[in-house]
C-alpha cells in the first residue's frame, strides 16, 4: 500500500482530528454556567473576519459569512460585494448551482456536463475552467480538493443545501486564502433552527429527471439541530445521465454563558456520465442534440466532511471564533482511449466523426483510462475581532490564523477492455502540502461617513512531490522513488475606503490577489523544485452603492486587474490542450452594474413585485508578445442577467429570469472559425429564458409548482473545453410538491435560564 507523503492513514486521521479536538478542548474550557439563550429564528449571519462588528449576543447563530445581510454590515464590507439571500435562493427554484450563481454579477458560468455537476466560475474575464481562480468556500471552509496543491472544484456544495450565497471581490479579500486572484464565493447552508421545522420536496421532470427531499430541525432550551436528506438522479440530456446523495447534519449547543459550539457533519456520493470528450464540429453542425459519444465513461465522487465552529464572546467588545474543519474527498473517473489520429497497429473498436477530415474523426480503443484520486484536508482558523475607541476613533481590529494541511494520491490506471474498472497502474503520484496564514485588518471609522480599512496576510507554503511511478518514453509504466519539496512564501496587502452612509456610499480599494503554484507546477516529476512564484495581481475597483428609498437597491463598480505573468489553461492553438501556461502579462478592465426595484413595497400594493438587473463588461487582454492586445479565452466582454418576480398573500407566486453571456474566444490567436475537432474556434452569443409558477395552501403548508428550464430551447455551444465541443440550453419542464410544516404545528423552543450578565 502507498502512503501519501510517507504517513500512514493513521498519521493522516489523527491530523484531522486534531484540528477537531483544539475547537472541542476550547470549548470544554468555558465556565460552563447558564446556557445561552436560544436565537431568533432565521436571523442575519454573523459577519465574519471581513464585515463589521456588530452588537451581537451568544444567542445568535454560528454561521461563517464574509460579508453579513443587514445594511450596516452590507455598507462596511471594504469594496465590492453580493449577496444573493434565501427569498432570492427560493425564487429561482433551480435545478443546478449555475442558475443561482448567474444571478450574481460579474461571474461567469459554464459546464461541461448538462446538469451543471462541474462548475467552471469566471470572474471579471479570469478563466473559469474548474474555478481555479476564484476561493470558493461552504459555511466558511475551502471546497477545492486540495485547496493548495490542486485547487480544482470537482465538488461543489449540492443546490440542496444552499441557503444564501456570499460574492466578495475586493480588499476584503485579503482576509481569506489562497486563490484569491478573482474573489472570494461563500455558500451558506441550512443552519439549526429555533424551533419545529419540517419540509419535504419531489419533483419530476423531462429527461427522467427526480428530486426527492427531507429536512427535520428542532430546538430544545440552548440546543438546536437540523437533518437533511436530498436525492436527485436524471437519465440525460444527451444520454448523460447521474444520480446524486446528499446528507447533512448540523447541531449547536451552549457551551457557556457566552459561548455556543456548532458541529456540521455531511456526506456526498455522486456517479454520472461526464466525459472528457465533446462533439466535433460537423457533428454539433448535423445535431446540436447529438448523444454523448463516450457513453461508457463514468465519473464518481465520494465526499465526508466535517467541522466545528466555536464561538466565545469575552465582552460587549471582543469576540473569538474558531473554525476546525476536515474533509475527505475521492474522485473516479474512467475514460474510454481514443485518437484524434488513426495510429498504426491500433485496432479501434468504432470511429465518431468524419475520419477523413483532419481532426474531424476520433477514433475509440477498446481500453479506459481510470483516474483514481484521494484527497484529505484538515485545518484550524481561531479569528480574533475586537472593538477598540482610541481618542474619539473608533476601530474594528481582526486577526487570526490558520494552520492548514492537505494529502493527496493520485493514481492513473490502463485497462483492456472499455468498462473495466481494474485496470494496471501506470503513473503513481503523493503530494503533501503544509500551509500557515496569518492576517490582520483594521476597520477605522475616522468619521461616521469614514471608514478606511487597510489589511494585510501572511502565507507560507510547503510542498512536497513523490513520484512512485510513471511513464517512460517508450509509454512502459517503471517503478520510481523519487521525491521533491518547494517552499513560497507570500505578503498580500490591500485596503478599502468607504465613504458615506449606509443609505449611499461610495467605495474604493486596492489588494493584491494572490495563488500558489500547483504542487505538479512547482515540482518536476524527477522531483526538481522549479522555483516558481505564486500567481499575483494587482486589483483595483471604486464605485458607488446606495438604498435611495426602501425597495430600491443600486450599486455600480468599476475595476482593473493587472497580470506580469497569468497562468492560464493552454488551448490548441499553444500546443497545449487544457494544459496549465504562462499567459505572461494581462490587464483585465471593465465595469459592473446591478440594481434591484420592489415595486410592490415602493407602491404600497400588499403583494410583491420585484426586479432585478445585473451587468458586466470586462475586457481582458494580453499587454505583450505575439499575442499582444488579442482578447484572453474564456472571457467574453458582456455577460448579464434580469429576473421579475411577483408573490401574492393568497398564495400565487410566478417568475421569470433571463440571462446572457456575449460572444467569447477559445484561443490566442482568437480564431473565430472553428476547427473540425471542435476544439476551437469562437463561440457565440447564448441566453436562456426560464418561467415558473406556484401556488401555496397556507393552512396545510403545500405548494404546487411548474418550472420551465430554457424556454426557448435553443441548444447551443456551452464550453469547447475539455477536449470538444459540450452543449447546453436544453429545454426542461419541472413539477413538484412542496410541504412545510405549518406555523401552527411549531413548537417554539423551551426558554433557555437567563445569561449571567456580561462583566
Amino acid at each position: 500500500m502507498t502512503f501519501v507523503g510517507g504517513a500512514r492513514p493513521s498519521a493522516r486521521i489523527a491530523a484531522l482530528g486534531l484540528a477537531l479536538q483544539i475547537c472541542a478542548l476550547e470549548a470544554l474550557a468555558d465556565d460552563g454556567e447558564a446556557p445561552a439563550p436560544k436565537p431568533a429564528a432565521d436571523p442575519a449571519p454573523v459577519v465574519a473576519a471581513s464585515a463589521p462588528a456588530q452588537e451581537k449576543t451568544p444567542s445568535e447563530p454560528i454561521e461563517v459569512s464574509v460579508i453579513g445581510e443587514s445594511d450596516d454590515a452590507l455598507q462596511k464590507v471594504p469594496g465590492s460585494r453580493t449577496l444573493l439571500n434565501a427569498k432570492e435562493v427560493e425564487r429561482t427554484a433551480p435545478v443546478t448551482t449555475a442558475e443561482l450563481l448567474r444571478r450574481i454579477t460579474s461571474l461567469n458560468v459554464s459546464s461541461e456536463d448538462v446538469h451543471g455537476l462541474r462548475l467552471n466560475i469566471g470572474l471579471r474575464g479570469l478563466d473559469p475552467t474548474r474555478s481555479r481562480s476564484i476561493l470558493i468556500l461552504e459555511d466558511g471552509v475551502p471546497i477545492a480538493i486540495n485547496p493548495y496543491a490542486e485547487p480544482d472544484l470537482y465538488y461543489s456544495t449540492p443546490l440542496g443545501r444552499i441557503r444564501a450565497i456570499e460574492l466578495l471581490k475586493g480588499s476584503g479579500a485579503v482576509l481569506f486564502g489562497p486563490q484569491t486572484i478573482g474573489g472570494v464565493i461563500n455558500f451558506l447552508t441550512i443552519g439549526p433552527p429555533d424551533k419545529r421545522e419540517a419540509a419535504s420536496t419531489l419533483e419530476l421532470g423531462d429527461y427522467g429527471f427526480f428530486h426527492g427531499s427531507a429536512r427535520y430541525g428542532d430546538a430544545y432550551e440552548s440546543a438546536r439541530f437540523v437533518m437533511m436528506a436530498d436525492f436527485r438522479r436524471a437519465d440525460g440530456p444527451r444520454d448523460i445521465g447521474f444520480r446524486a446523495v446528499d446528507l447533512m447534519a448540523k447541531a449547536a449547543f451552549a457551551t457557556g454563558p457566552r459561548s455556543e459550539l456548532q458541529l456540521k457533519v455531511a456526506a456526498y456520493d455522486e456517479i454520472s456520465q461526464s466525459t472528457y470528450i465533446g462533439l466535433t464540429r460537423d457533428m454539433f453542425e448535423a445535431d446540436p442534440k447529438h448523444p454523448t459519444i463516450a457513453p461508457d465513461d463514468e465519473f464518481h465522487v465520494r465526499r465526508l466532511d466535517v467541522s466545528l465552529t466555536h464561538r466565545h464572546r469575552f465582552d460587549e467588545e471582543t469576540e473569538l471564533r474558531t473554525l476546525a474543519y476536515g474533509y475527505l474527498t475521492n474522485r473516479t473517473w474512467r475514460r474510454q482511449r481514443y485518437d484524434r489520429a488513426p495510429v498504426d497497429g491500433v485496432d479501434y473498436i468504432r470511429v465518431e466523426g468524419d475520419p477523413d477530415s483532419l481532426l474531424g474523426g476520433i477514433f475509440f480503443r477498446n481500453e479506459s483510462m481510470i483516474r483514481d484520486r484521494h484527497y484529505q484536508v484538515a485545518g484550524v482558523e481561531p479569528v480574533l475581532e475586537t472593538r477598540i475607541d482610541a481618542g474619539g476613533v473608533r476601530q474594528t481590529l481582526t486577526v487570526g490564523v490558520r494552520g492548514h494541511v492537505e494529502f493527496g494520491q493520485r493514481e492513473q490506471r490502463g485497462t483492456d477492455f472499455v468498462t473495466s474498472d481494474a485496470g494496471d497502474t501506470e503513473i503513481s503520484e503523493t503530494q503533501r502540502t503544509l500551509a500557515l496564514a496569518a492576517y490582520a485588518q483594521d476597520r477605522i471609522a475616522f468619521r461616521d461617513w469614514l471608514l478606511v480599512t487597510p489589511g494585510v496576510r501572511f502565507e507560507y507554503v510547503n510542498m512536497q512531490r513523490g513520484t512512485l511511478r510513471e511513464l517512460n518514453e517508450a509509454g512502459v509504466p517503471v517503478d520510481l522513488d523519487i521525491e521533491g519539496n518547494s517552499a513560497t512564501a507570500a505578503v498580500i496587502p490591500g485596503i478599502g475606503i468607504v465613504v458615506g452612509t449606509p443609505d449611499i456610499n461610495g467605495f474604493g480599494g486596492v489588494h493584491v490577489g494572490y495563488a500558489p503554484p500547483r504542487v505538479s507546477s512547482a515540482i518536476s516529476a524527477d522531483g526538481r523544485d522549479q522555483e516558481l512564484s505564486a500567481e499575483r495581481s494587482t486589483n483595483y475597483e471604486a464605485g458607488l452603492r446606495g438604498r435611495p428609498a426602501k425597495g430600491i437597491a443600486l450599486e455600480g463598480t468599476g475595476f482593473l486587474m493587472v497580470f506580469q505573468n497569468q497562468i492560464v489553461p493552454g488551448t490548441l492553438s499553444s500546443g497545449a490542450q487544457s494544459e496549465l501556461v504562462n499567459g505572461g502579462s494581462t490587464i483585465h478592465r471593465g465595469a459592473e452594474a446591478s440594481s434591484t426595484f420592489e415595486f410592490g413595497r415602493l407602491a404600497k400594493w400588499g403583494f410583491d413585485l420585484d426586479l432585478s438587473l445585473r451587468y458586466t463588461y470586462a475586457l481582458a487582454t494580453y499587454r505583450e508578445g505575439a499575442f499582444a492586445d488579442n482578447e484572453l479565452p474564456y472571457a467574453p466582454q458582456h455577460h448579464g442577467s434580469t429576473s421579475l418576480a411577483f408573490e401574492h398573500p393568497i398564495g400565487i407566486g410566478a417568475q421569470a429570469s433571463w440571462s446572457f453571456t456575449g460572444p467569447q474566444f477559445t484561443d490566442e490567436v482568437n480564431t473565430e472559425l472553428s476547427d473540425a475537432s471542435g476544439r476551437v474556434g469562437e463561440i457565440p452569443f447564448v441566453s436562456a429564458l426560464d418561467l415558473g409558477a406556484h401556488y401555496t395552501y397556507a393552512p396545510w403548508g403545500l405548494t404546487a409548482s411548474l418550472n420551465v428550464k430554457n424556454v426557448i430551447g435553443d441548444v447551443h455551444i456551452e464550453t469547447r473545453r475539455p477536449d470538444g465541443i459540450h452543449t447546453g440550453g436544453f429545454r426542461q419542464i419541472i413539477g413538484g410538491l412542496k410541504w412545510v410544516l405549518p406555523e401552527s404545528l411549531s413548537k417554539p423552543a423551551e426558554p433557555a435560564p437567563a445569561v449571567a450578565p456580561v462583566r
